[in-house]
This record gives C-alpha cells, structure tokens and sequence, in this order.
C-alpha cells in the first residue's frame, strides 16, 4: 500500500508590489493556549514593569539636582567680582546730596582748640590757638545715609564760648557755655535730598 502524499493548498493573491502573500495558516506553526503554558515564573506586577522600564529617572532627577545647587553655589559665591561701573550704578540710584555747612565759634580771646567734622561721617579737622570769632564753611555731600555735621570748642581765659552750625543758611543747632576754660559743642544730623 502506497500512501498518496497530502498537498496543502494556499491561495495566492497578488501583491501590486510584486511579492506574493500566503494567506493559508501555517500548518507547521504551535498555536499556544494560555492553559497549555507550562512555565513556573509568577506573572510580573505592574508596578515591577514600571521600575524597570524608568530605572533611569532617579539617576535623571539627580543629574538634575546636582546641576542646580553647583549653579546656585557658583552664582553666590563665585563668578567674576562686580565691577566698579556696576557698584557706582547702584550707588547713584540712592538719593545724595551736597550741603553748605558753616561752623562758628564766638567768644573772646583765643580758643585752645577747635575741632569739626569735614566729610560728613568720620573725618575731622583740628585747628589749635584761633582767635574768636572764628567761622569755618565746609561743602558736604550727604548719602545715601545721613551725614553728621559736628563742632567742638575749647575756651580759654574768655568769659564764655559759644557756638552754631548752619546747614544750607538755617542755624540747627546752637551752645553756649559760660566761663574759663570750658568746652561747648554744637552738632546736628544732615539727610539726603530726595532724588528727583
């Protein structure tokens, strides 16, 4: 007995590229069933699936991190040091101004010493053995703080010494002081002009 072999036929449809499709099933291929899996693993959770397809978003957001807080430090404490063009424009954005300041100093005789402030703020000046009347006109530029405008006066053998300071024509502040050898003084407090 001769077994006649089976043929499996296919039917052809063309392709308008030229290449030719099976449409038939392949015979030869295994059809898997999810009962017929034999596999011993447990199904992978979702959450799993998750990590390991974004493992590389924790080392992403430190990358990140790291690239913020070196570009925090280096803009406090970094960098090329400010200009001077830059300071002076900061400056002139608070208000300053000049003043006429005149220190007097009445009394008889001469005065041992005299001593006022110049600038405003620290510097002083000191003249020794004036005769009074004495009269002093300094110009002071003021801010952005106050400036301090100050007199002080020693009497010699006069009867008393007395004192004033002026600022831009007002008298804002007077002393006396009566007798031998004392010493007056005689200050007041200069603000800045507002900016115009």
């Amino acid at each position: 007995m001769s077994e006649t072999p089976s043929t499996v036929t296919t039917d052809v449809i063309d392709d308008p590229a030229g290449k030719v499709a099976d449409s038939a099933p392949d015979t030869d291929a295994a059809v898997e069933s999810p009962e017929s899996e034999t596999d011993s693993t447990p199904p992978v959770s979702q959450g799993r699936k998750f990590a390991e397809r974004t493992w590389w978003l924790p080392w992403l957001l430190g990358i990140a991190a790291l690239a913020a807080a070196v570009l925090v430090i280096t803009q406090a404490f970094g960098g090329d040091p400010t200009p001077e063009e830059q300071i002076q424009e900061r400056r002139s954005v608070l208000p300053s101004s000049t003043h006429t300041v005149v220190y007097e100093v009445n009394g008889t005789g001469k005065s041992p010493e005299i001593r006022y402030v110049v600038d405003g703020s620290a510097g002083t000046e000191t003249v020794e053995g004036v005769d009074l009347p004495w009269r002093k006109e300094v110009t002071m530029t003021v801010g952005p703080g106050i400036g301090i405008a100050q007199l002080l006066a020693a009497n010699g053998d006069g009867e008393s010494v007395s004192c004033a300071v002026s600022v831009d024509g007002q008298v804002v502040n007077q002393g006396v002081s009566p007798g031998q050898y004392t010493n007056v003084a005689c200050s007041a407090v200069i603000r800045p002009n507002p900016a115009k």
